[in-house]
């Protein structure tokens, strides 16, 4: 469907509940922020709409949107219509928004004093773009009086200047006075500026080298999540940060950290983004343990290690969770019909079939079950990206569950090359989602015995674990020996070979999928030598035993 035809379909709608009034700002904010081709009538009706909407939409709910959007490369256009909604909405746009220097230098003089207060916290905009912000000065810190020089004038005079002069570090301008300013002090301000530039080269030859960036750091958090503690860099971009909650943007922590921090658990190789450009901004992986006073057992917080991502673990460029979870809807229909339609020709539903072409659509009924699953798979992962996955907490029987999975494992895979059974001795009910641990107990099962060999045996453990815990273990195949825990969990892994029935995704997809939603759950996925480890918080009391 062309752009100007998605627009008409959703303009065509007259929306009459608050539901439907959201969900049609969404839907012009999502297409507004794919269109490129300049104006013309069609997006110049979808702007009127889109801001006859606003002030029926709430506060809050405009304000995810836009965080949601604010990875996409927007134009300036739509960024400046974003930033003049309330501050609420317009702060969180421009603290994560990415423009390169022209998009920025072009933007400013269409913002509000308020919303260039926002982009005046940001520290990865470059020196130009600074620059240029300092020209507003005289306007944006003025309370009374008459108005300074034209910020636009400013701005061309600034980015001229320092498209002659060497790019060097200049120190952050020194807002004037709540004062009145007589015109010409903009023009001063760049005075200063090329002052300073001119001093410095006079002396210095050449900048001093910077230090070495530190590549591991240590934290510590209260009892709400709350970073109080570091060690290692400086303490500015981290003091305040939580791993109690997922972040709502670009920066924070994913979903693996709060997971194990509402279930007072250990915690390893969660993801952490620091903003700035400074020694401690860009991506670290993280790991933590809580602390408990040895006195009253009063949990005080976590002690965490930081170290930046090894090669592999660096995450590639993220497609919106929003994004994805589209895509994974359009394409559920088209896979269901798909193998519905092979389901009803292999059952002969329409008439007589001969046997190779039933044959063929058994094929294509088990390949569209593959495909349903890797989508699945895929939105859970996006859930978990989003923090909406909403798990629930009930007992759940963990052998019954591992039995079902393994039954269906032969009845699908009836040639597979492993056996596969479970062995369980009073395990203790564990306390989670039913539907999550089936799905991580599924994955478990479908990644090794993919890979097991010819004969190989599988054999399914549950028992008791470490502390309040329950634990399903599977041996490691003998072709995944050896492999490091980083590696086998990186999610672009996968084993050498052809596997037919291996994860369609890939194996280290699966098993970091199924690490997160441990996580998520209270539990964990421990990689050892010779086994894979499922942990899971278990149910305490007399009746978890299994009768």
């Amino acid at each position: 469907m062309r752009f100007d035809d998605k627009l008409a379909t959703v303009l065509g709608r007259n929306p009459d509940r608050e539901s439907a009034r959201i969900s049609q700002w969404r839907q012009l904010l999502d297409l507004l922020a794919q269109h490129r081709d300049g104006d013309d009538p069609m997006t110049a009706r979808a702007v009127e709409r889109f801001a006859e909407l606003r002030a029926r939409v709430p506060v809050e709910a405009r304000r995810e949107a836009v965080i949601a959007i604010a990875g996409r490369p927007l134009v300036p256009g739509l960024v400046a219509m974003l930033a003049a909604d309330v501050p609420a909405v317009a702060g969180a746009l421009l603290a994560r928004v990415s423009l390169d220097e022209a998009a920025w230098i072009d933007l400013l003089p269409r913002l509000t004093p308020t919303a260039r207060g926002f982009v005046r916290h940001r520290r990865d905009l470059g020196m130009r773009v600074g620059a240029a912000l300092s020209g507003f000065g005289s306007t944006d810190f003025t309370l009374t009086g008459t108005i300074a020089a034209a910020p636009a004038a400013a701005i061309e005079a600034v980015t001229a200047r320092m498209d002659e002069e060497p790019e060097l570090p200049l120190a952050k301008p020194t807002p004037p006075a709540a004062a009145a300013l007589e015109p010409g002090a903009g023009e001063g301000q760049i005075r200063a500026i090329i002052s300073r530039i001119a001093r410095f080269r006079s002396g210095h030859d050449e900048p001093p080298a910077p230090p070495p960036a530190p590549t591991t750091f240590r934290f510590e958090t209260n009892a709400v999540g709350i970073v109080t503690w570091v060690d290692g860099v400086p303490r500015g971009p981290l003091i305040g940060e939580t791993i109690a909650s997922p972040a709502d943007g670009s920066y924070g922590v994913d979903a693996q950290a709060p997971g194990a921090f509402r279930s007072r658990a250990p915690f390893r190789d969660a993801r952490l983004t620091v903003a700035g450009t400074g020694i401690s901004a860009g991506e670290w992986r993280i790991a933590g343990v809580p602390a408990f006073a040895p006195a009253d057992g009063r949990f005080l917080g976590y002690r965490c290690t930081a170290r930046r991502p090894r090669a592999g673990e660096r995450a590639q460029a993220a497609i919106d969770p929003d994004t994805l979870r589209q895509l994974v809807h359009e394409l559920r229909t088209p896979i269901n019909a798909i193998g519905g339609f092979a389901e009803m020709i292999r059952r002969q539903m329409r008439g007589p079939v001969a046997e190779p072409y039933r044959d063929r659509a058994r094929g294509i009924v088990d390949e569209a079950a593959r495909l349903m699953t890797a989508v699945d798979d895929l939105d859970v992962s996006a859930r978990l990206d989003s923090d909406r996955l909403g798990l629930q907490r009930a007992a759940v029987d963990l052998a019954s569950i591992a039995d079902a999975v393994v039954a269906e494992h032969r009845d699908v895979r009836a040639g597979a090359a492993a056996s596969v059974r479970t062995v369980s001795a009073d395990p203790p009910l564990a306390l989670g989602d039913v539907a999550a641990i089936r799905r991580m107990v599924a994955r478990l099962v479908a990644a090794t015995t993919a890979l097991a060999d010819v004969g190989e045996a599988i054999a399914i453990t549950i028992d008791h674990g470490a502390g309040d815990t329950v634990e399903l273990a599977l041996p490691r195949p003998a072709r995944l020996a050896g492999i490091a825990e980083a590696e086998l969990l990186d999610p672009g892994f996968d084993a050498a070979g052809e596997w037919p029935d291996a994860p369609l995704l890939g194996l280290g997809f699966s098993l970091h999928l199924v690490r997160r939603l441990a996580a998520a759950a209270g539990g964990t996925l421990v990689v050892e030598e010779h086994r894979l480890v499922l942990g899971l918080p278990a149910v305490a009391g007399d009746d978890a035993r299994l009768g």
